[in-house]
């Protein structure tokens, strides 16, 4: 075998480590935004679209725990905006 084959990187196993967690530190977010959204819009809410985007910024500019506020507080006014279920008739 070539010896230029068997050098590695050096920290090429934390870098994919440090990949990883990044990716998943904007993957969460940016699933729980896009249930958001399409909760708000099965509610046939006008803001939708900034429920999602405020939650997705505030999780990743705000920290986890930004997000987590305003998951909560979506949950909590979730009734206001609307009926829910897809037929829009609600409980």
């Amino acid at each position: 075998m070539l010896p230029s084959l068997q050098i590695g990187l050096p920290g090429a196993a934390e870098l994919v480590i440090l990949l990883l967690i990044f990716g998943l530190l904007l993957l969460v977010p940016l699933v729980v935004s896009v249930f958001i959204y399409r909760d708000a819009a099965d509610r046939n809410s006008s803001h939708a679209l900034a429920w999602a985007a405020g939650s997705f910024s505030a999780a990743v500019l705000g920290g986890f725990l930004g997000g987590v506020v305003v998951w909560v507080l979506y949950f909590v006014v979730r009734d206001e905006i609307g009926p829910g279920g897809p037929s829009g008739t609600g409980p």
